[in-house]
């Protein structure tokens, strides 16, 4: 089974991915995004329930900063999803949106996982990539797209 951060770096790159599809392939918009949709809550979700909750105690202002981060992209990707396709602040919206998950992602690889490393046991490692992908799993069953 892989660690923890290897489970969270395809969630990026799968989202990065749907990134990708939706800036440039107008065809596939609609199934994108209702992916994206499901996806990106879900991965927030278990984050916070694996991850950042065992860090919390270890690195209290960073996981506050990491929780501030996806309380903004959960305001920005309501806004996102209220307008349509086809409406011409779609496609500014979806940079904006992009723009605020990529610095998120570059925070959690270039300094989240260095320092969590160095902080939890490869056991609690492999614990935790269990329970990420069993949350994963909760949040996916809870969200109606």
């Amino acid at each position: 089974m892989p660690q923890i951060f290897e489970l969270i770096q395809e969630d990026h790159d799968l989202i990065r991915g749907l990134f990708n599809e939706l800036e440039s392939n107008p065809e596939t918009r609609d199934v994108r995004c209702i992916t994206l949709l499901r996806e990106l809550p879900g991965h927030m979700y278990a984050e916070e329930a694996t991850l950042y909750a065992r860090l919390r105690n270890l690195e209290p202002e960073a996981i506050e900063q990491l929780l501030a981060e996806h309380t903004d992209i959960r305001e920005t990707l309501a806004r996102f999803e209220r307008i349509p396709l086809r409406d011409d602040a779609w496609r500014p919206g979806l940079a904006g949106l992009r723009e605020r998950i990529e610095a998120h992602f570059r925070a959690e690889e270039e300094e989240v996982f260095a320092w969590a490393r160095h902080r939890l046991s490869r056991d609690s490692l492999f614990e935790l990539s269990e329970t990420f992908q069993r949350e994963k799993g909760v949040a996916a069953r809870s969200v109606a797209v």
